[in-house]
Parts: structure tokens; sequence; C-alpha cells
């Protein structure tokens, strides 16, 4: 699908460029304006990894071809406990992606269900950059603004 197909399917009337979800995830994360466009898992990937470390977690976490994203939750945080600089994961879904804490509970989902029942296409872990002096001093930038802002 080209670029000016996903900008004219966009379920973002605000701003074509980026979809509800992608951007919410994104947002939470403080790289929603890294990226123009936030449609495809590559967009994400980019926007994330301009600030954090962005790593599959596929392997580690045994997913398989039907994993659901509610079947997960326990597995992501055994492996949270071993990583200490994991702070949560976005999980690719068809059509969605979702953010979760280092627990494996939802944090950002635009399309929330009761039971999760969505099969898992991608998930990565969203990591400290510890060893980026670059990326950590964006980072403490980003938190000193929220601070001001939250009053």
């Amino acid at each position: 699908m080209t670029r000016k197909a996903m900008i004219s399917r966009s379920n973002n009337a605000a701003n074509p460029n980026k979809n509800v979800c992608g951007l919410a995830v994104a947002n939470a994360l403080g790289v929603g304006n890294a990226t123009r466009y936030l449609h495809t898992w590559s967009d994400m990937e980019r926007a994330v990894r301009s600030m954090y470390s962005f790593r599959s977690v596929r392997s580690a976490v045994k997913v398989k071809p039907d994993t659901t994203l509610g079947s997960i939750r326990k597995r992501l945080k055994q492996h949270c406990a071993t990583q200490m600089d994991c702070i949560g994961y976005v999980a690719h879904i068809k059509g969605h992606v979702v953010l979760l804490d280092p627990n494996g509970t939802t944090v950002i989902d635009t399309a929330a269900v009761q039971r999760d029942r969505r099969k898992i296409k991608q998930i990565y872990g969203v990591y400290m950059p510890v060893g980026n002096r670059e990326k950590m001093h964006k980072l403490f930038s980003l938190m000193k603004v929220k601070d001001k802002t939250d009053g």
C-alpha cells in the first residue's frame, strides 16, 4: 500500500499522517513528533528508536503465531524482571498497536476489548538507552518539561 493510500484511509481526521493508535502510543512514550508518519510498524519503530532502545522480545517470551495478547501478560512480567532497563512493551496486532507496562498491563489501547484474544504479530520491548548519552539527555529534557507543565 502506498503512503498516499495510507493517508487517505487514516482514522485521524486532525492529522491523517498519523493513525490514532500509533500516535497515542508514541505520545505516551514522548516520541509523537519524532517522525512525520505513523501508519506502519516501521514508522513506529523509527519513532520509538529516536529516544529509546527498541528490540523484539518475540523469542524471549516465546510468542508463537497463534499467541494472543491476553495470554502473554505473565511472561512479559517475568521477562521484564530480568531486564533492569525495560520500561514497557509495544505490541502490534492486526491493524493496531498497544502499549503495555513492564507488568504486561495495558496502558494505551484505543480499541480496548474485555478479553484480549487478538493475535500478536510483533512485540518489542522499550528500554532506557543507558549507553547512549545523547538519547538519555533527550529523555531528561523531556522529563524536565513534563515536571514544569504538571504544576
